[in-house]
């Protein structure tokens, strides 16, 4: 997945000026880090081993296209799930709105 681009207004009190700061250690999250986005919240990169997820679940979640990551911080302020399917990928067989 490509990184979004960073909103330059929330990097105001940052301690790095990297275009993409872990949101929990503030230090570059690279093409070659185990990084993973907060989409469903803050639109942040984290470094996997800040977040204290394990490689399995790293490797789980970053396979499923069908999923979406949240951090810690955004699933307490704002309610969001951990983990979510992203709309409009039914399978054949799932009714909408789960109605089978």
């Amino acid at each position: 997945m490509p990184k979004p681009r960073i909103d330059k207004r929330r990097m105001k009190g940052r301690k790095t000026s990297s275009d993409y700061p872990c949101g929990i250690c503030d230090e570059e999250v690279g093409d070659d880090d185990d990084g993973i986005y907060c989409e469903s919240g803050c639109d942040l990169w984290y470094h996997r081993t800040c977040t204290g997820m394990t490689t399995d679940a790293y490797k789980l979640l970053t396979t499923e296209v069908d999923a979406e990551w949240a951090c810690d911080n955004c699933i307490i302020r704002g309610g969001v799930k951990l983990v979510t399917k992203k709309p409009g990928n039914m399978n054949n067989n799932e009714a909408p709105n789960g109605t089978n």
